[in-house]
């Protein structure tokens, strides 16, 4: 296992790049994922190379090494390179108030199509945490695809990485730069499309989500965009007592999925 001393290493300047530039990430596509729960969770075949500290005792990813069998020397296939680092490095490197002594960069998996009768639209969604748990909730509920707009927080953001608590790498997830067009192929595929919206006049559970079904969802201070809820096959409300005026993003989606897995069950 190599050592990596310095923080002028160029592996330790890419770690910084890639968590703090959005071009950066855009440009390698790479991104950093960190922890040692996120990291172990990560497809072998998806990892650039890993960083830990002299000091970790934690889980590390699966595939990292596998003996070749029936190899008489008894050598080792290493799927990508691991380096040890000082806890000084680590600290650098680190996104986090406390580092957990394990860093990975990683691939980015783009996805050109999505398959199946579930999905969760997204418009111009800007919240990190709204995303990650928009993201658990639908693996959780489980929905075959996410569709967002490139307006929508940056997935790979360490944020929303972190956010997704590894439901990034097992949602498959469409990143649009014509999420109108793209509604509209769902929707020539019998998708029927359902916006939350304030103008809604039936309560979302007064609809069938058996068949295939798409709920958009809104950014979080000024909803759906004129354009895309236009798109919508209806509107729905989820009903509120008291004098609230809407739900947080992520809890809507939540409601919504999960009228649809009442009805499914």
């Amino acid at each position: 296992m190599e050592k990596i001393t310095s923080t002028g290493n160029r592996y330790i300047k890419e770690v910084r790049e890639l968590e703090k530039r959005t071009r950066a990430r855009r440009d390698s596509g790479l991104f950093v994922a960190e922890g040692e729960r996120l990291c172990s969770e990560i497809p072998a075949e998806e990892i650039v190379r890993v960083f830990v500290t002299s000091g970790y005792k934690g889980r590390l990813p699966e595939g990292m090494a596998t003996d070749k069998k029936g190899d008489a020397a008894g050598s080792v296939s290493v799927k990508f390179p691991v380096f040890e680092v000082s806890d000084q490095v680590m600290e650098y490197m680190s996104d986090t108030k406390t580092s957990q002594g394990i860093l990975a960069v990683v691939r980015q998996k783009h996805y050109t199509s999505l398959s199946g009768d579930f999905f969760i639209i997204l418009d111009t969604l800007q919240d990190p945490g709204n995303m990650g748990t928009i993201f658990r909730t639908a693996e959780a509920a489980g929905v075959d695809g996410i569709v967002m707009n490139r307006n929508c927080v940056d997935i790979y953001s360490p944020k929303v990485v972190r956010a997704t608590m590894g439901a990034m790498f097992r949602m498959p997830f469409l990143i649009c730069d014509d999420l109108p067009a793209e509604i509209k192929r769902m929707k020539s595929r019998g998708v029927s499309v359902y916006a939350a919206h304030l103008k809604g006049e039936k309560n979302h559970w007064e609809f069938d989500y058996k068949a295939p079904t798409a709920f958009m969802i809104g950014n979080e201070g000024n909803g759906l965009s004129d354009e895309v809820a236009a798109l919508s096959d209806e509107y729905l409300r989820i009903p509120m007592m008291g004098k609230t005026e809407s739900l947080n993003a992520a809890v809507a989606a939540t409601v919504l999925m999960y009228e649809a897995v009442r009805q499914r069950a």
